[in-house]
């Protein structure tokens, strides 16, 4: 029963930090289409964030264990791993998805 109730807990903190947020006082009407594609974004979030949670999790794992091999001599090797797993945009936006303009 707490195993589920951690999973539904867990499932709603992802979707209100993925949740898409518009200020009160932020001007909506624009003249692209960008509402499809923070939709997009958002919905990609529900994967992306837990996916590079995992990643970044498992490349301070990696970096645990390189330290205890090399007894601390692979130091910045390792923190460059680390620095590649847990680096980078955490969260995709609307600018993300968007479709780039195509030029021939």
């Amino acid at each position: 029963m707490t195993v589920t109730r951690s999973i539904t807990a867990v499932l709603i903190l992802i979707l209100l930090v993925t949740s898409v947020r518009v200020a009160w006082a932020e001007n909506t009407s624009s003249t692209t289409s960008t509402s499809g594609s923070a939709t997009a974004a958002a919905a990609s979030n529900v994967f992306y964030v837990p996916g590079k949670a995992i990643v970044c999790g498992l490349s301070g794992l990696g970096w645990v264990i390189a330290m205890t091999l090399t007894f601390g001599f692979l130091y910045q090797e390792s923190a460059d791993f680390v620095r590649g797993g847990c680096g980078g945009q955490w969260v995709l936006t609307g600018e993300d998805i968007k479709p780039t303009p195509k030029s021939y």
